[in-house]
């Protein structure tokens, strides 16, 4: 059974933005999500998110209370927002097959996000060249995103350790044997 989390408000080949079905549910930075379109299930990272008013003009104002506060004196100020996050695309599966490149068609517009599985997210994480969708993520900070997402793939393999390993080695390669730039990014790897 998957979780509904979103439903795409934007749409492009490398990346698609979601509003999240409630503001203050939103995944997390560097997980894996997935969106059924046709016969093709999409998998993307999330690489971003923003929270701000429903009608993407007026700004919040701040009555320095706390939540709580604010939920019990001013409830409908919260129906008043909404979130959006932004996912990369990493690949794409078809006819029970895995293909780790972007998909042919870019996402249509209105379908439901949903968390990936364990079992997808094993998958897609053993085909290393989604660290090169997030190095060059449109999005933001790509060493970032990449931390979080080696972050993320490494509790759903056996050996944890071992995979970062790997995942540091075709880094290495991907950054031009750029050591600094790699240890900035392990070093934002703190998984136990």
């Amino acid at each position: 059974m998957y979780t509904l989390i979103g439903e795409i408000i934007e749409s492009r080949t490398a990346e698609f933005v979601a509003e999240a079905i409630r503001y203050d549910q939103v995944p997390a930075y560097g997980s894996f999500v997935r969106v059924q379109d046709g016969n093709l299930r999409v998998y993307g990272i999330v690489s971003g998110a923003y929270t701000g008013s429903l009608d993407g003009v007026s700004k919040a104002k701040a009555f320095f209370k706390s939540i709580d506060e604010l939920k019990m004196e001013q409830p409908q100020i919260f129906e008043l927002l909404r979130t959006e996050f932004s996912c990369v695309v990493v690949g794409y599966a078809e006819d029970g097959r895995y293909h780790p490149y972007y998909p042919p068609i870019h996402l249509s517009l209105h379908l439901p996000v949903e968390k990936a599985d364990d079992d997808e997210i094993l998958t897609i994480s053993q085909h290393l060249g989604f660290l090169e969708k997030t190095l060059n993520s449109p999005a933001g900070n790509g060493e970032e995103l990449t931390a979080a997402a080696i972050r993320m793939a490494a509790r759903f393999h056996p050996d944890p350790r071992e995979y970062i390993i790997r995942a540091g080695r075709e880094l290495l390669k991907m950054l031009n044997y750029d050591t600094q730039r790699l240890k900035s990014i392990l070093e934002r790897v703190d998984i136990a």
